[in-house]
């Protein structure tokens, strides 16, 4: 969380209004303070790991250096609190960018983790989880990136389900490199494709109206299939691209992708009717 410099952008001021501060906020690990020895903080955070979570994360980031959409699942294993309400965040962060003037004291200093490109808008999406459980929830954003200023290279990406008032506890995180450029092109006109096949499946639940997306490796292809809970094959059609489908009776269902190369992917998804 910057508040001078470049990295002052609307992310960073979103993220103070979170916490309620008025500049760069100190390091705690469940309330325990930056002054604190390294062996406590080393206690607090295996502490920590040792809790289990019922959040996990489902993030594909499809784009390239100029920019791209984010698909991200959220799926709750269990209830959460509903009390504090639910938000996901994600943000592209750059590294060892060294600061210019404009940075003031920071002058000359190599910077980590600068805000870049925010998908899910600097406030974050709100999750409402409603159940059965486990359930999946997806969202989606795009975003810019400018390739003069922001090295893909040094690029990662923060992803995180936090309470939005009360405690504000995290209750599950990643962190990632930036996906090399699975799409797009470039200027010698040469295509990309992703090293691993990609299938993101949305809305999450669905009314019926589906929208399937693949992405396959070079020179491979791909079948998908929608089964339901008895394992009855409801739509086979090939891996290309986007595709709308309608599912008409509510229930469980399987979206299953199947590539030449042999990768499978499987997804779960809830109809409601």
């Amino acid at each position: 969380m910057f508040y001078n410099g470049p990295a002052s952008n609307s992310f960073c001021s979103g993220r103070f209004s979170f916490y309620g501060v008025g500049s760069t906020p100190t390091v705690k690990i469940d309330g325990l303070a930056a002054s604190a020895t390294p062996s406590s903080y080393a206690t607090a955070f295996n502490n920590r790991l040792a809790i289990p979570a019922y959040i996990d994360f489902d993030i594909e980031y499809v784009g390239d250096a100029s920019g791209g959409t984010a698909f991200i699942s959220i799926t709750a294993e269990q209830e959460p609190s509903q009390s504090y309400g639910i938000k996901v965040w994600s943000v592209i962060l750059e590294d060892h960018e060294i600061a210019g003037s404009s940075w003031g004291y920071y002058d000359g200093m190599e910077m980590m983790w600068i805000p870049v490109a925010y998908p899910l808008g600097a406030q974050g999406r709100v999750l409402n989880f409603t159940g059965p459980y486990p359930q999946t929830l997806s969202v989606a954003g795009t975003y810019t990136l400018n390739p003069a200023s922001h090295p893909f290279n040094n690029l990662n990406v923060a992803t995180y389900v936090q309470y939005s008032s009360g405690t504000r506890e995290v209750l599950n995180a990643n962190f990632m490199d930036l996906p090399d450029t699975p799409t797009g092109i470039v200027s010698d006109e040469t295509g990309f494709a992703p090293a691993n096949a990609l299938l993101t499946v949305g809305p999450n639940p669905s009314y019926g109206s589906l929208s399937i997306n693949c992405l396959l490796p070079s020179e491979e292809t791909g079948t998908v299939q929608v089964f339901d809970i008895a394992g009855r094959v409801i739509e086979s059609f090939p891996a290309d691209g986007t595709t709308s489908t309608f599912i008409e009776e509510s229930g469980i269902y399987f979206v299953q992708l199947i590539t030449s190369g042999g990768e499978m992917i499987k997804r779960q998804l809830t109809v409601i009717r």
